[in-house]
């Protein structure tokens, strides 16, 4: 296990161009309005650049994911802005020196900069075309459980090396209680501008003919989480995928709106079916709305992102969900994440089946619309 002192400069350190090197290619990266847009010129004798997935609780929690996946740029590279650059938040995290763009319209991640070494650091995720190999895996121990990595050992048959620091430990989150004397799972992105808790299945929600279908097959006590790869994701989250959990709207408390503005929560429509949340000051990815899961708004059921669940036993939230690991949404061979990244992709829903299997003796799949 590797341990640096620092972990943005730690990569790509090696990746040095030959002087007069003029041989070039331009990747470009947009978010999903297309507000921002950007491009990375770089010498060919440096590809593909190493890549890495950074579970580290900030990134965790600003994403909605369970990590962000980085691009290091070597020193003196830059994005170059083609379009939008006024259009971007920052969030600069507290008590650190890194500031982290994303888009104000869609809430896309688009870079996080570190003005004290002069570094870019890029989501793989939001680039058109792949110029990348991931080979490293950030702050093993953060996710407590595991997280990523116990579905996620290689890719491309090749196994992540873990990096690790002293400040590599798990955050400690208690269960808390709600009027009822129940448990309640706190939900919450990192700045806390948006916070609410999410109660077990009730016994309303069991004898609601719809509401009962997100509640898990094998424990009433839980709901279902699934893994979803689709572009709109991807591409807004800057991660490879969003982990999902599925709650009825109305048991949230506080009870989430129909329009899903709560605290400091924006909205954008992804498409004529999908109406995301994303925090406006952080970027967390928050919420999303899907019209064919609301007969009515009293029964309309959530997609809440997992990555800023505070669950006591890990990000995976085991004593909460049934993991759907049978079947990934959106990650078929003639999927769009197939075809940006078939070696992330292969490996992930391989991994996540086998650790189903494994761990609970079997590859388990459920209806997620």
């Amino acid at each position: 296990m590797a341990v640096p002192e620092n972990l943005i400069p730690a990569f790509n350190r090696d990746k040095v161009p030959t002087p007069g090197d003029g041989d070039t290619q331009t990747f470009t990266a947009r978010c999903h309005c297309q507000s921002v847009q950007f491009s990375v010129t770089l010498p060919k004798s440096i590809l593909p650049l190493n890549a890495y997935i950074c579970c580290c609780g900030i990134c965790r929690l600003t994403h909605g994911s369970f990590g962000s996946f980085h691009i290091t740029l070597p020193l003196g590279f830059g994005p170059e802005w083609t379009n939008g650059k006024i259009n971007y938040s920052v969030y600069k995290t507290p008590g650190g020196t890194g500031q982290r763009f994303f888009c104000s319209t869609c809430g896309a991640h688009s870079g996080h900069y570190e003005p004290w070494i002069n570094q870019w650091v890029l989501p793989a995720s939001l680039f058109d075309q792949k110029f990348w190999e991931f080979n490293h895996y950030a702050f093993p121990k953060a996710a407590r459980d595991g997280g990523i990595l116990s579905w996620l050992p290689e890719v491309a048959g090749k196994e992540l090396t873990q990096v690790t620091f002293e400040h590599d430990q798990p955050p400690e989150y208690t269960l808390e209680t709600g009027a009822d004397g129940e448990e309640r799972l706190r939900a919450e992105c990192h700045c806390g501008g948006v916070s609410f808790t999410i109660p077990r299945p009730s016994k309303a929600i069991l004898e609601d003919e719809y509401m009962k279908m997100y509640v898990s097959p094998k424990d009433p006590k839980k709901w279902k989480a699934f893994l979803d790869f689709c572009r709109d994701c991807r591409v807004l989250s800057g991660a490879h995928f969003i982990p999902w959990i599925m709650v009825p709207r109305v048991v949230l408390e506080p009870e989430m709106p129909a329009d899903l503005r709560l605290g400091t929560m924006k909205t954008y429509a992804s498409s004529g079916w999908n109406t995301r949340g994303f925090c406006g000051v952080c970027g967390a990815t928050v919420a999303l709305r899907n019209k064919s899961r609301m007969p009515t708004d009293q029964q309309m059921v959530l997609n809440i992102a997992m990555g800023i669940l505070r669950a006591p036993e890990g990000v995976r939230a085991e004593n909460w969900v049934t993991w759907r690991t049978g079947a990934p949404a959106f990650a078929g061979p003639e999927d769009t994440a197939t075809k940006f990244d078939p070696e992330f992709v292969k490996a992930a829903v391989e991994g996540h089946r086998k650790w189903g299997v494994e761990t609970h003796g079997e590859a388990i799949d459920f209806p997620v619309i």
